[in-house]
């Protein structure tokens, strides 16, 4: 499973463009300190998809940016 963070989409922006303070608290707690891209979730889907993870069983791939690293 992929684990995202937030990532901006179509279909959230409406909930981003309402709740800016919400965006700023996570991304002050995103090492990376930007919200994610929905390219940014392309490498770990590939991957998961791929014969590479025919042995990856029960895992998340967390895409987060750092977030659940902090």
């Amino acid at each position: 499973a992929i684990g995202p963070g937030m990532i901006e989409t179509p279909l959230n922006k409406a909930a981003r463009e309402a709740n800016p303070d919400m965006v700023a608290q996570v991304m002050s707690h995103t090492p990376l300190g930007r919200p994610g891209k929905p390219g940014d979730i392309v490498g770990p889907a590939i991957f998961l998809a791929s014969d590479l993870a025919a042995y990856v069983t029960g895992g998340i791939v967390m895409a987060d940016g750092g977030f659940r690293s902090v």
